[in-house]
């Protein structure tokens, strides 16, 4: 398997010129509190005061794995494919628009609009493109994230919209003036920290993450994209039955002319789930579904019954299986 690592930093990812895109058979941006929490207090933590002012510290991020080179600056891929590190760079994204917010509340428009470069980039020929490119994020993440202005206002409608807007929120409310001096306090101490402007801050921290170093592991080998997804989660959550089905499914039903039915399909389960007055998570569907159609079954047997039940000689039963079968009634 042809697989090149490179050591390589946030920032160098974002400022690459190429854009990242999640694939189709990714999972939903599923990170919840704990997760976000996690990473900004890691960030914060990483904060040092030495020459009375704020130094950054090398953090380690984990592993990444893509399709295509951003790293090799001859050879560039114009676009990647993300296969494993989605939920970090959609978390990261989340976390630069906030801070582009807090620059241009107190009046650092200039600050504001250059770290909104590593979310909306221009190309070559100077036409904007989203640096992260997703369609399970579409429109929502586009109109709320990805929009400086945020002048179209977009409501959650999925559960997906939802945890993108709770991590907004809360990295946002962690970067009000007050709770980031709280935090940095604890470490650092009450008389270093009152000395340093707001402004400063929010540069110390924005640079500690485009600081943030990770394995950036570059294939070019499509056809292992599927498979490799879903055995390296190296830092992230854990794949549920129905992640591991789906990525499944879309390995196997992988045409995408004259149209991606697989996606059609997909996409339409989830937004019957979610269109009447009580939403339905799609794990919680699916394993009812399950139990209902075929046999009773443990959360954690799910994908093992399903890989023993649809058995496929060619892509046929996994897209009668898709197609026909999995169907709320809307």
């Amino acid at each position: 398997m042809d697989m090149q690592p490179n050591e390589t930093s946030i920032k160098l990812l974002f400022n690459s010129g190429s854009q990242f895109s999640i694939p189709r058979f990714q999972r939903d941006y599923s990170w919840n509190k704990k997760h976000y929490q996690e990473f900004i207090d890691d960030m914060l933590n990483c904060l040092i005061f030495k020459d009375n002012e704020l130094k950054n510290q090398s953090y380690f991020l984990g592993t990444m794995l893509f399709i295509g080179d951003f790293v090799d600056k001859n050879n560039a891929d114009k676009y990647i494919h993300v296969v494993d590190g989605q939920q970090r760079l959609t978390t990261i994204t989340i976390l630069f628009s906030a801070l582009s917010d807090r620059f241009k509340e107190i009046g650092e428009d200039v600050l504001s609009k250059q770290l909104f470069k590593y979310i909306v980039d221009k190309d070559d020929d100077g036409v904007d493109y989203k640096v992260l490119d997703s369609k399970t994020h579409y429109p929502y993440f586009s109109y709320f994230i990805q929009d400086i202005e945020k002048n179209v206002t977009q409501e959650a409608e999925s559960e997906e919209e939802e945890l993108i807007k709770e991590s907004f929120n809360y990295l946002y409310s962690r970067l009000d003036l007050n709770n980031l001096k709280s935090h940095l306090k604890k470490n650092i101490g009450s008389d270093k920290i009152d000395q340093i402007e707001y402004v400063d801050i929010l540069k110390s921290l924005r640079d500690q993450i485009l600081g943030t170093v990770f394995i950036a592991i570059a294939t070019p080998d499509k056809e292992n994209a599927n498979m490799i997804f879903e055995i390296l989660n190296a830092k992230g959550k854990k794949l549920s039955h129905v992640d591991l089905i789906k990525n499944k499914i879309f390995e196997i039903v992988d045409k995408e002319i004259p149209a991606d039915y697989a996606d059609i399909k997909w996409t339409n389960v989830k937004e019957i789930l979610t269109s009447g007055k009580e939403t339905v998570g799609l794990t919680t569907y699916y394993r009812h579904f399950w139990i209902s159609k075929y046999k009773k079954s443990t959360g954690t047997k799910l994908y093992d019954d399903f890989l023993t039940k649809i058995t496929p000689k060619n892509d046929a039963r996994y897209s009668q299986f898709t197609i026909k079968e999995i169907q709320p009634i809307s």
